[in-house]
């Protein structure tokens, strides 16, 4: 799935671009995305005011002006873009020459044309308040979320017997963290990231929890393609303190951006993983 810093991009973008006005029309190529019949759903939704898109996790949340949502949901390696749109007639100019439209999903709205490209799965379902809460309760919470706690992070996590970046990655437990982030969570947590997570103890999960939010915060703010903010914390290195725009993820054989010592990769079930083994060694500080 999308990585969370790439979907709250998007937001910010419609957020700029579509809230206030109302749709106009709506395209979507595959029936598989979709919870009722496009029709009913245009019959629907055409002509309603977007209030607000909200982020939860991974989805994008369109509140429409009778109560109802639009929730969008795509898979990873798909593309949002929006363009300004000038004339009625522009509503349906992205076809090709047989008129079969080129994108997944069109959304039109009073001056601008959203859609979705290259995406290998997706949905597109339109919810009653009460539909989307049950639905939203079939994946773990967003972990930038007011109401994740460190307490109810911990209770999330502490039972679990999977190794750290495993569960990290896992989105029923925790929605929206993927392989580079993973790996960027355990560097800045100062934990290996092949650890099972009822290892963990107290000031472990202190930092597990605010490194997720530090990393994932900061990432937003740079951008989509932003890297990690990182805080060397380790007491023997020149760059105790500071904060690094560094990701470790992918970085085999090169130095660790605070203490030097080359990054090494491993395999956790047949997937890479990427740590220092100086700043997370094997146990853990607080059991040296």
């Amino acid at each position: 799935m999308p990585e969370i810093p790439e979907i709250e991009g998007y937001r910010k973008q419609l957020e700029q671009h579509v809230v206030g006005q109302r749709i106009r029309d709506l395209h979507v190529q595959r029936d598989s995305w979709l919870n009722t019949a496009l029709e009913a759903m245009k019959d629907g939704v055409i002509g309603r005011q977007i209030l607000y898109v909200e982020r939860r996790g991974t989805d994008l949340i369109f509140h429409l002006d009778d109560g109802r949502r639009l929730l969008l949901r795509t898979a990873q390696g798909s593309h949002l873009h929006m363009e300004q749109r000038f004339d009625e007639a522009q509503s349906d100019v992205r076809t090709t020459a047989d008129g079969i439209h080129k994108e997944q999903l069109s959304l039109t709205t009073d001056n601008t044309i959203v859609t979705i490209h290259s995406a290998r799965t997706g949905q597109f379902l339109w919810l009653t308040a009460k539909e989307l809460d049950e639905q939203q309760k079939e994946q773990g919470p967003d972990p930038l979320s007011r109401h994740l706690t460190p307490e109810r992070f911990k209770k999330l996590f502490a039972k679990r017997r999977s190794a750290l970046k495993t569960a990290l990655m896992n989105p029923n437990i925790i929605v929206g963290i993927d392989s580079r982030f993973a790996d960027d969570i355990a560097f800045a947590a100062r934990l290996r990231p092949s650890i099972r997570m009822d290892l963990l103890q107290d000031d472990d999960w202190d930092r597990l929890y605010h490194a997720m939010v530090n990393v994932l915060q900061g990432a937003i703010e740079q951008g989509e393609n932003g890297t990690a903010n990182v805080q060397c914390l380790t007491a023997d290195t020149q760059n105790a303190g500071e904060e690094l725009d560094k990701s470790i993820h992918g970085k085999a054989g090169e130095p660790c951006p605070c203490c030097g010592t080359l990054i090494q990769e491993m395999l956790i079930q047949r997937r890479p993983a990427y740590y220092c083994p100086q700043c997370q060694p094997e146990i853990p500080p607080n059991e040296q």
